[in-house]
């Protein structure tokens, strides 16, 4: 699981700059998300230099890329026989049917064309749910009133390779990794698809430890498919709703990125989508502090008449006109060992989830430009112009703002709340501080003074587009130092003149 660094390291040290992560193909079948990934990495390094919004973004922040956390189903969804959901699982042994053996009775390639596709099988009148499509017989409709159907179908190409009377009921896993989360997590009889305990599967749990072990980590974008959906959490229906402050930044950049990518929708994951716990953008979001997306790639692209509905007659007609038939496979007849006469054909599995090749480059870039984005709204903390005031002698009052010029806040409520992280730290070097706080109102000069420690002022943070005004009554001379220190914002300093 490869991740790549992107900074400038002559900027300082970029543990000490604020960060995004962003990865892809949690799902193996869930493809173009990578492809994403590897746009990302190549446009800012390409632009770097050249566009000043770029340049700035490396010179100021770190992202983080990982293109692939689930690399072995991905590699094999390409390279094997596969369906448009399967390989999707990391391929973590599961008795899905509890016979005792793991993984024995998947789909398989019957007619060894490389391709799995569907089953269907010619029955008497009556015996049927489908019938032929008098417009185009490669598809087949449900029937309706007083039509007897006389095909069925049958799934994906398959046998019953165990003898249990079931086909393909026991493919490789299945866990789904985007269950395996320690936000949320429920245990497999609650959420399909759920691990023995939290991050119990080497992909989760590495990238759970590297969020650990980088806590400027304050953005974090997923992509998946399909759907063509911003999503953020809670991701299940029980899960305790955002906080005031967080729902706002995320509401802001959600509703933003609807204009960066035109066809998507912001919504929030368990009343948009689905229900589900356990999933990467809660633990982001809920262990780590870091404001997360998902973003479901693609949409329906044989929408011939834009109702937001594809159906098959219409995928039909894409493949025919514009992939020149390379979407669709023609049924041909197999003696299948349990069902008999039987036709294999149908779509490929490439299509659908993924977009055909020739959309490809403008998905890549507007999700991408919707991670730069997020990205440019990471916290931007400066140390704006101090107030000096003598109080008596070398007793100095000290008020200086600290401005977020971005949306993401230094410290989430979330992180607040439940104590994630420190908080931000202020300070000043070159004279002794007698008392600290901070101004809530600076007409009526009224402070909020920190009670114990006031060499070592505690800030919950800087929300986004908003200040936070520091005071210090100190005492010394010449001049000193101010730093504020945020692990999300970056460490920042400004000298500061007594008189």
């Amino acid at each position: 699981m490869w991740v790549l660094t992107i900074a400038n390291p002559e900027t300082g040290p970029l543990l000490d700059k604020p960060a995004m992560y962003i990865d892809a193909a949690t799902h193996g079948n869930e493809i173009q998300g990578s492809e994403v990934c590897l746009y990302l990495i190549h446009y800012v390094l390409k632009n770097y230099g050249a566009l000043p919004r770029v340049t700035e973004l490396l010179d100021r922040a770190v992202l983080y890329v990982l293109p692939m956390s689930n690399p072995d189903s991905r590699e094999a969804w390409f390279t094997r026989p596969s369906t448009p959901s399967f390989p999707r699982t990391p391929p973590v042994p599961v008795d899905d049917d509890r016979d005792g053996v793991a993984d024995e009775d998947g789909p398989d390639d019957l007619d060894g064309d490389g391709i799995i596709t569907m089953m269907r099988k010619k029955v008497p009148p009556g015996q049927g749910r489908f019938r032929q499509d008098p417009k185009d017989p490669r598809l087949l409709a449900p029937v309706e009133g007083d039509e007897l159907g006389d095909w069925v179908v049958l799934g994906p190409e398959g046998t019953d390779n165990d003898g249990d009377g079931q086909v393909n009921e026991d493919p490789i896993g299945y866990i789904d990794a985007n269950r395996t989360w320690a936000s949320g997590w429920l245990p497999r009889y609650l959420q399909a698809g759920s691990t023995a305990y939290p991050l119990q599967i080497p992909e989760t749990r590495t990238i759970a430890l590297f969020a650990l072990e980088h806590p400027n980590i304050a953005a974090m974008q997923s992509f998946h498919n399909a759907g063509r959906i911003i999503l953020r959490g809670p991701g299940g229906h029980s899960m305790p709703p955002y906080g005031a402050g967080d729902a706002r930044a995320y509401d802001w950049l959600g509703k933003e990125g609807e204009k960066i990518l035109p066809g998507y929708r912001y919504g929030v994951i368990w009343k948009d989508l689905y229900s589900a716990f356990g999933g990467a953008i809660d633990h982001f979001h809920g262990r780590v502090g870091a404001v997360s997306f998902t973003n479901e790639l693609n949409g329906p692209q044989q929408d011939f008449n834009k109702d937001g509905r594809v159906t098959p007659e219409e995928t039909l007609r894409f493949n025919d006109l514009l992939t020149h038939g390379r979407m669709f496979v023609d049924y041909k007849p197999y003696q299948h060992p349990q069902y008999g006469g039987i036709e294999i054909g149908g779509f490929r599995h490439d299509t659908g989830r993924p977009p055909e090749g020739f959309l490809l480059e403008e998905e890549c870039h507007r999700n991408a430009a919707f991670v730069l984005f997020h990205a440019h709204h990471l916290p931007k903390l400066t140390l704006q112009e101090p107030e000096v005031k003598r109080v008596d002698g070398n007793l100095w009052r000290i008020t200086i703002p600290v401005l977020n010029e971005r949306a993401i806040p230094s410290m989430l409520d979330v992180a607040r709340e439940q104590k994630l992280h420190r908080p931000d730290i202020a300070t000043v070097e070159g004279a002794r501080v007698i008392a600290s706080g901070l101004v809530r109102d600076a007409w009526l000069d009224r402070i909020e003074l920190q009670r114990h420690r006031p060499e070592r002022l505690v800030v919950n943070g800087v929300k986004g587009f908003s200040t936070e005004t520091l005071f210090f009554l100190v005492e010394g001379k010449g001049e000193v130092t101010v730093r504020y220190d945020s692990l999300k914002g970056g460490k920042h300093s400004r000298r500061v003149a007594l008189r």
